[in-house]
């Protein structure tokens, strides 16, 4: 069987929709993106 190469998403089209949604919703500062997600804070 013939097993396809390419991704179903290329990088050039998630880089391109990071893009789109740092635009609309703002970058994620540098703390957001290191902070630890914690969902179980009460």
């Amino acid at each position: 069987m013939f097993k396809e190469k390419n991704p179903i998403l290329s990088d050039e089209f998630l880089d391109h929709l990071v893009k789109e949604i740092n635009q609309l919703y703002g970058e994620p500062t540098k703390e957001q993106m290191t902070e630890p997600i914690d969902h179980d804070e009460e």
